[in-house]
């Protein structure tokens, strides 16, 4: 039951990472874009947020798989 709670924890903070992120860069948005990697993402990148967004959705994923992980393993 440990591991879930801290899968469950370690989702929440990179969840809630990712959102204050995405919120940063939709409130400034760029006014010149490149047409393939469309205005978010070129916000995120002039922010430099590229590696902190890639990082917390990584930390989110990683609580996902070991919440599954610790409520699928039987413990003794």
């Amino acid at each position: 039951m440990k591991k879930a709670l801290v899968g469950g924890f370690l989702s929440l903070v990179g969840s809630i990472w990712a959102m204050v992120i995405m919120l940063v860069a939709g409130n400034n948005l760029v006014t010149e874009w490149n047409t393939e990697a469309g205005r978010f993402w070129s916000t995120v990148t002039d922010l430099r947020l590229m590696f902190p967004f890639i990082l917390a959705a990584v930390i989110a994923v990683i609580g996902i798989i070991v919440m599954v992980i610790g409520l699928i393993k039987k413990e003794d």
